[in-house]
């Protein structure tokens, strides 16, 4: 529960320092004064966005702390799920919230000194305070809401929770295999050009620098023709009668003869046979090499035909010989990833499993909430009859016909009906802003049997409702108040009547300066004064004051603490 609230700088609030006890407190003032500037701050401790204009003017910054007592064993079991869920120190006592506005548009926020993230606090706000706007009754209206209402009576967060998580992890695969089938043309298209140029490569088999070597040899056979005419007339200029070699053997003879009467030939004839057997190397050289040459009609047969191949794979799949090799690995595995991507039938099983789950847990949600549907329908009828709308029937009805979502298959929609035999019609077309109003006090109620959040705030939920429709919502929140802390801003005196503990609102501004807004705590006399105000013209001064006291005592106020 709420103990302390401190603001400062924020809108017309200098400084205030406020202490709250238990039960059902009533914060009243005149009209304009500021009364809901205790909701907004508070919604803004606990997680709401808020603006530059929430900073006092002439101010750099807002701060809003408050401490919160948990008084309960429950209550400490979700809070401290939380402080386990985002990793915060479970070791604590009370719990401490702090926030600051600045004017460079910063935000920070503090839990037990700690840094928090927005989203987080506003998570442990919704463990710590429930709070009902001027215009809570209009979420009435809305369908999500009624469907959420019902939920959080079955207690159903843990079963929605499984549902929603089933129905991202089913559309998630179904859009994928949609998707998929969408691209199966295409897919196929090219797995078929794929396919036969795999083939093509693959009867072709060429191997690792096959082509290198074939292409030389190729180049070989073309130019035999020529080598081995070369190579005969080279050996005939060497090896013929006339040629190199008989040609020096006959020189160096003739000249040998003549060197006895020329010495000095001898040398000349040592070249001479010298050259002569050198020339006869080269001549066994150039015979070897043209055996080498010579290539058997079965060899170069096979070396055409290959060359052949190849050139042929190389000119239908349209790259050249020396990147077949290459371009064969790389289609292979292209192609085998294109034979996992287009495995659809494993995926449709999978989404025709996650469908079935979907539907299976959906199933259960429903029949969950049509149970639970009767039970809240009769708590909330009950509490009408307590709230002066003693012949309205509520009734929450549950159908299956919704499109399949994150929530299940149900539409949920609240009905009222004026006596229990008339006809039901739905809330957003029958019921008054004033009875709106109390057929969302009567569900509060009913889900305080549930959740029982430690403290709940009401602004003005007495919109549109006097007589003793206001006498019935005082006695309702006065019962409230005995279970959880109640904050209720009115402007009905005989709901503040009823209060344990009452504030007084008011704005001062003095010779044009930036108003002020103050609360204070208000005694036995200053509550009557502000009861008797609250009365208004209906009587005089003096009989409003008496009147006031009268209020008072009949609701067990002691006029003299």
């Amino acid at each position: 529960m709420l103990r302390n609230l401190e603001i400062s700088n924020f809108v017309f609030v200098e400084n205030l320092s406020l202490e709250f006890a238990s039960g059902f407190n009533i914060f009243s003032g005149e009209t304009g004064s500021g009364k809901s500037i205790i909701v907004d701050a508070l919604a803004i401790l606990l997680g709401k966005r808020a603006t530059l204009m929430k900073i006092r003017e002439g101010c750099d910054q807002a701060v809003i702390s408050a401490f919160f007592e948990i008084a309960t064993k429950s209550e400490e079991l979700r809070v401290k799920q939380w402080f386990k869920k985002y990793s915060f120190d479970e070791n604590f006592s009370e719990i401490v919230l702090r926030r600051v506005l600045d004017k460079a548009g910063k935000s920070r926020c503090w839990v037990n000194g700690q840094l928090c993230a927005l989203n987080q606090i506003k998570e442990l706000g919704d463990l710590l305070v429930e709070i009902n706007g001027q215009h809570a009754h209009q979420k009435l209206m809305s369908q999500s809401f009624q469907r959420d209402t019902l939920d959080e009576f079955a207690e159903l967060k843990s079963d929605i929770e499984n549902l929603r998580a089933l129905w991202f992890e089913w559309q998630t695969s179904n859009d994928e295999l949609i998707s998929m089938k969408r691209t199966q043309k295409e897919l196929n298209e090219k797995k078929a050009s794929l396919s036969w140029k795999v083939q093509e490569l693959e009867n072709l088999s060429l191997e690792s620098g096959e082509w290198e070597i074939l292409s030389l040899d190729h180049k070989k056979l073309g130019q035999m023709a020529d080598l081995l005419s070369t190579f005969s007339t080279a050996r005939s200029a060497l090896d013929s009668e006339n040629g190199v070699i008989r040609t020096l053997e006959s020189t160096a003879g003739e000249l040998r003869q003549i060197s006895e009467f020329d010495p000095t030939l001898n040398e000349v004839c040592d070249l001479l046979e010298k050259g002569t057997i050198e020339v006869q190397e080269a001549f066994i050289a150039l015979r070897k090499c043209e055996k080498e040459a010579e290539v058997d009609e079965e060899r170069a047969t096979d070396i055409e035909r290959r060359f052949n191949d190849v050139m042929n794979v190389s000119h239908k799949v349209r790259e050249r010989p020396d990147k077949l090799f290459v371009l064969h690995e790389e289609l292979k595995k292209e192609f085998l990833q294109l034979e996992k991507e287009t495995d659809i039938k494993s995926l449709e099983m999978s989404v025709d499993k996650l469908k079935t789950e979907y539907f299976s847990h959906a199933k259960h949600l429903s029949k969950r909430r049509t149970e639970k549907a009767k039970e809240f329908s009769s708590l909330v009828t009950q509490w009408l009859k307590k709230l002066s709308m003693g012949n309205f029937v509520f009734d929450a009805t549950v159908t299956g016909t919704a499109t399949p979502g994150p929530f299940g298959t149900d539409e949920i929609f609240f009905s009222i009906s004026q006596y229990r035999r008339a006809s039901k019609q739905k809330i957003n077309q029958s019921a008054s802003g004033g009875e709106l109003s109390r057929i969302m006090l009567a569900i509060t109620m009913a889900l305080s049997q549930v959740a029982r959040t430690p403290t709940i705030i009401f602004d003005e939920i007495d919109a549109g409702i006097g007589g003793n429709a206001a006498d019935s919502v005082g006695e309702v929140l006065k019962q409230l108040g005995t279970e959880q802390q109640i904050f209720c801003i009115t402007h009905l005196p005989q709901i503040a009547a009823r209060g344990e503990n009452h504030f007084s609102i008011r704005k001062n501004s003095e010779n044009g300066t930036i108003p002020v807004t103050e609360i204070r705590y208000l005694n036995a006399r200053d509550r009557v004064d502000e009861i008797a105000r609250m009365l208004g013209n209906e009587f005089s001064t003096e009989t409003s004051v008496q009147h006031a006291k009268s209020l008072l005592l009949t609701h067990g106020q002691d006029l003299f603490n």
